[in-house]
């Protein structure tokens, strides 16, 4: 079995990548008989793999329909008898109510809204056995499931207009949020210029708040991974290739360049759920105890002003009552502390 997802270390995912392909790529000299790859959405996009059975979680239908595209993608002759039609199984909705029910999991990724278009416009497929025929169905499923008009069967109709009406109100929510960083209006003829281009918060810097004018989304951190040896150095991560693997980093001068740029080809970013407005500041707080005015140098850019997560294999690191454990197999896997 093999697992992908955005919780790798930049050259751990490289890896993955590279294994994958030669797998499941167009040449597939290597494709084992048996085989189980469990991803994310990393795999729905770049990587020109090709799989015999697909089972996904809904989705909206454009990320649906590319998770499809990974499906008999290349002429196989030897693919077993069961398995020469492609099929895709959909998991992730309760199918138990008169309207399917995306789970919760997917709902908070999502929105429900775009779940439901993306099922209702999928219902003749799923419950009528009409077949997808891609690339030709997918214009027509797009614009359905991103338009105004009605799908789905009738009764789904109260359902989908609740859905409609909670994404609207996010939307005018997020238009308002959005609108303090918006470009003034052009003032009167013969007006200065001066401060038009500012946005009502000031300049677009590396603040929370700058960041927001220029990306509507949630919080990240993202750190370097590091290696803490058992007499509490610090080195570039064992298991990188190319000569890349444990070289030292020394906390009270500046690392070589060789290991200050291997160290940072190891970058990771953290779950969404440790960027919470509830626990960041006490997760960025523990990270910067790992703060070297040494490495703030401009003979380190590679390194200078970056978080770093020191981990040591097979040992679980603790994070603001989280258990962190990173392995080369399976990434990073985050469980309460408590657990």
């Amino acid at each position: 079995m093999t697992v992908a997802h955005a919780r790798f270390i930049d050259v751990d995912r490289a890896e993955n990548d590279r294994a994958l392909l030669e797998l499941f790529g167009p040449d597939g000299s290597r494709r084992p008989g048996r085989h189980i790859v469990v991803a994310s959405q990393v795999a729905e996009q770049s990587l020109d793999v090709d799989f015999d059975l697909l089972v996904s979680d809904v989705a909206p239908v454009d990320l649906l329909l590319q998770r499809v595209g990974r499906l008999h993608r290349h002429r196989r002759p030897g693919r077993p008898a069961r398995l020469r039609e492609a099929r895709c199984l959909l998991t992730g909705v309760d199918r138990s109510a008169a309207v399917p029910a995306p789970v919760r999991g997917s709902e908070a990724v999502y929105g429900r809204h775009a779940l439901l278009r993306s099922l209702a416009v999928l219902h003749p497929h799923l419950e009528g056995g009409r077949s997808l025929s891609l690339p030709d169905d997918i214009s027509a499923l797009v614009q359905a499931a991103y338009g105004d008009g009605p799908v789905g069967p009738a009764q789904w109709a109260p359902v989908l207009e609740e859905a409609r009406l909670v994404h609207e109100q996010l939307q005018v929510k997020k238009a308002k949020a959005a609108d303090v960083f918006r470009i003034r209006e052009v003032g009167k003829e013969g007006r200065s210029l001066m401060g038009w281009l500012a946005g009502g918060t000031g300049d677009a810097d590396d603040t929370r708040a700058g960041r927001a004018q220029v990306r509507d989304s949630p919080e990240s951190i993202e750190v370097v991974v590091v290696e803490e040896l058992e007499d509490g150095s610090l080195a570039t991560v064992s298991w990188a290739g190319q000569g890349r693997g444990g070289l030292p980093l020394p906390t009270g001068s500046v690392p070589s360049p060789k290991a200050a740029k291997a160290a940072a080809a190891c970058e990771l970013r953290l779950p969404a759920h440790l960027a919470k407005p509830y626990v960041i500041d006490r997760v960025v707080a523990e990270l910067e105890q790992f703060y070297f005015e040494s490495w703030q140098v401009k003979e380190n850019p590679w390194l200078a002003g970056q978080l770093l997560l020191p981990i040591r294999p097979g040992r679980p690191t603790l994070l603001a009552g989280f258990r962190l454990m990173y392995t080369r197999e399976n990434g990073l896997e985050v469980s309460s502390a408590d657990a």
